[in-house]
């Protein structure tokens, strides 16, 4: 598992700010290695990382990313997140949700599905939170073995499956709380086609400190090791990032490389999505987290290196306004997923919600936020699938889209 070479990464991300930076052809030349298709080696990814404190090489990664076509440079797949829980037992010091949260029943969410089915959308991602009345502690629970009972969320996937059956056919992604091989056999029988999972941050010192707190979350390795086991369960895609603002996001982008450059070596796929989630709201000032604030141009860069080191299509957010995400677009391509409808807390796209968002978001207008991208000569895809997002992958390694 990459878990167990988890302290070997932190070791080589520290070194990121204390060596001197590549020269510019040196460092060139990794960026074209990387665009090839070749796979940088540790030493190798931490000499480029800590190169872009330079500022002749940041210059060189955003006329780099700018050049570099991604496949599919031309579309733009929408994803929509759809909470249906979040009443949450973990309680993270950087999430608005809590113990007073919100759960949809099953006719609630059909209604929130049937909402965005009808705005044409086909491929949607579900969310919950680690909600304890339906993610259930099996008798052999253990915080190395989180084993659940998931009869009270199954529902909610076999719901969101028999429905875009009825319209034709789509895909179904999950940001839910991670369980174990078992669990993954279920989800994926009952319609999950891609496990996303944000990993927050990969220094374990710092994880700690934000989930010191009861609950399943604690455990930093259960987290990391569900990836793995959800290949292993079956599914063909997964997704992953940290949350951009909790650590050094440098070091954060080495280890995240590594792990995607591990599945692929061990697991035969890497991510076939990258988040880009930053964090945003009232704990950006805590003094846990305030020397890790990711500037604007510091994100574009991040973004920029993303486009270049990793195979997986990349999510654009609505923690980010519409007109940054179009300005990233315009700059280096398309080819990447966007959110142009969301709302962040259970409820609120066939009413309004009445619980709390677990994030602040910016509000897009669909219709005329469609129109700008078009006006660009992007194609929007609302009604992409699993062997659509294949179609995506730089380099599409091995068996993404296959049965």
């Amino acid at each position: 598992m990459f878990s167990d070479q988890l302290k070997n990464a932190v070791r080589q991300a520290e070194r990121i700010g204390r060596e001197t930076p590549l020269s510019p052809s040196g460092f060139r030349a990794l960026l074209e290695k990387s665009a090839g298709g070749q796979i940088l080696e540790p030493e190798e990814i931490v000499a480029l990382l800590n190169g872009t404190h330079d500022q002749i090489n940041q210059k060189t990664v955003l006329e780099f990313a700018a050049q570099d076509q991604r496949p599919k440079d031309r579309d733009i797949l929408l994803l929509p997140p759809l909470y249906f829980s979040s009443v949450c037992e973990n309680q993270c010091l950087y999430c608005d949700f809590s113990s007073g949260g919100v759960r949809l029943s099953l006719s609630d969410f059909a209604e929130e599905f049937a909402a965005l089915v009808d705005l044409g959308y086909r491929s949607i991602e579900l969310v919950s939170s680690q909600d304890p009345d339906i993610y259930l502690k099996s008798p052999d629970y253990s915080e190395e073995n989180q084993s659940f009972d998931l009869q009270g969320v199954l529902p909610y996937f076999e719901e969101s499956s028999r429905r875009l059956k009825q319209a034709g056919g789509g895909m179904l992604t999950s940001n839910i709380p991670p369980v174990d091989r078992n669990g993954f056999q279920q989800l994926h029988a009952a319609g999950l086609d891609c496990y996303l999972i944000w990993l927050e941050t990969f220094n374990p010192d710092q994880y700690e400190k934000l989930h010191y707190s009861h609950g399943p979350k604690n455990s930093q390795t259960f987290r990391l090791n569900s990836i793995e086991e959800s290949i292993a369960a079956g599914l063909k895609h997964v997704a992953g990032a940290f949350l951009k603002g909790l650590y050094d996001w440098r070091k954060e982008e080495l280890i995240l490389y590594l792990f995607d450059s591990y599945l692929k070596a061990q697991r035969g796929r890497g991510f076939s999505i990258i988040g880009t989630p930053r964090l945003k709201g009232k704990f950006t000032q805590s003094s846990l987290v305030k020397p890790y604030g990711v500037s604007d141009d510091e994100y574009i860069l991040n973004i920029a290196l993303d486009r270049i080191l990793f195979d997986g299509i990349l999510w654009l957010q609505t923690r980010e306004s519409f007109p940054f995400n179009l300005d990233l677009i315009d700059r280096f391509g398309g080819g990447v997923i966007l959110t142009l409808t969301s709302c962040t807390a259970p409820g609120g796209y066939s009413k309004p919600p009445d619980a709390r968002a677990q994030f602040p978001v910016y509000k897009q207008d669909l219709e005329q936020s469609v129109a700008q991208l078009q006006e660009r000569d992007l194609n929007v895809r609302f009604d992409w699938t699993p062997e659509v997002l294949a179609t995506f992958l730089r380099n599409n390694h091995s068996t993404q889209a296959q049965s």
